[in-house]
């Protein structure tokens, strides 16, 4: 989050907000957030996300396409979080800061159960995960918005990186620019690319006590080609991993089988396009870093952005795989 966003919430709009929804101010609770201001509150023992997104970051619009897609995947049978309608029964309010920038405001219901954990070793959980993100992939297909949400390189992000990736920092706009350029000439079709996720890391899921997963946080959710979601799932799950190369091999070999395994019981997705996880990898790399740098001070001086970037730079300039992709692919029961 840019640091005039941050610095543009206060009490007073959080509390407007609420009354937007009913809320009493004192049960609105702030949760957190990187991109977008969280906030959880109760309703008849019922918890709740209350979300505030400024316009700098995400306009109206593209808000409203996000919250039109959640209802879609929902009313389809997706393990997303429920949208709420306020008191004006409208899926996104917007509230005004000044006259030039404004909130979008919007509520769902909280997804029941705790962040994944000791899951992560069992073989069922990554089947599982592999046949939600395939259902939601499928879903895509046949999705007819009212408000259509931007192709992934039209982010935001990636039109201010070059005002934050200056002087000795040319280096990494420089590679940022070719990998998006790159990945915007891969082939697109129905079966490929579609308005997906984006960020489907363990932080952005809950599961419950029956292994039930809900996905929530679309605010990143653009048109993309499948394979992103998937290497997203890689990326993270060994982000900060100490890991030889060699074991984040095999793991990655483990996770692919099972998470295929529930993947095809939903959805076909051709085993070329498996090929491209190497650059949707290094494209995560690049567009985090970005994010640390247009943060400020705050967030590329804190404990984890500058772990990030001591972990993350030379391997971005000196174009290391993340992983073997060779070896991975030919070790897949696909």
């Amino acid at each position: 989050m840019e640091q005039h966003i941050r610095e543009s919430i206060n009490d007073e709009l959080v509390k407007q907000a609420g009354q937007l929804y009913d809320i009493d101010f004192k049960e609105i609770k702030f949760h957190g957030g990187f991109e977008s201001f969280v906030y959880i509150y109760k309703k008849n023992n019922i918890e709740y996300i209350l979300r505030l997104v400024h316009s700098d970051h995400r306009i109206y619009e593209h808000v409203l396409g996000e919250l039109e897609f959640i209802d879609y995947l929902a009313r389809n049978g997706a393990c997303v979080s429920t949208v709420i309608l306020s008191k004006n029964n409208e899926i996104v309010e917007k509230l005004k800061i000044n006259d030039n920038d404004y909130f979008s405001v919007s509520a769902f219901v909280r997804g029941l159960g705790d962040k994944v954990g000791e899951e992560l070793n069992k073989p069922e959980f990554w089947e599982n995960l592999g046949l939600q993100i395939a259902l939601l992939h499928k879903l895509t297909k046949d999705f007819n918005p009212a408000h259509r949400r931007t192709a992934w390189e039209e982010e935001t992000l990636y039109q201010i990186a070059s005002k934050v990736l200056i002087n000795k920092e040319k280096p990494i706009l420089v590679k940022l620019n070719n990998m998006i350029t790159k990945i915007s000439k891969f082939p697109k079709n129905k079966d490929n690319y579609g308005l997906i996720h984006t960020d489907l890391h363990l932080g952005n899921m809950v599961i419950d006590k029956k292994g039930k997963l809900t996905f929530f946080d679309f605010d990143d959710a653009a048109y993309k080609h499948f394979i992103s979601d998937i290497a997203i799932v890689i990326f993270y799950h060994f982000f900060f991993t100490d890991l030889a190369t060699e074991a984040m091999n095999e793991r990655t070999i483990w996770i692919l089988n099972n998470f295929l395994k529930g993947y095809k019981k939903e959805n076909l997705l051709a085993k070329t396009e498996f090929l491209r996880l190497h650059d949707f990898l290094k494209l995560r790399e690049l567009t985090l870093y970005t994010v640390i740098i247009a943060g400020g001070p705050e967030v590329f001086n804190s404990n984890w952005g500058q772990k990030f970037l001591a972990k993350y730079r030379d391997k971005i300039i000196n174009e290391e795989p993340f992983i073997d992709l060779e070896y991975v692919l030919s070790k897949l029961e696909y």
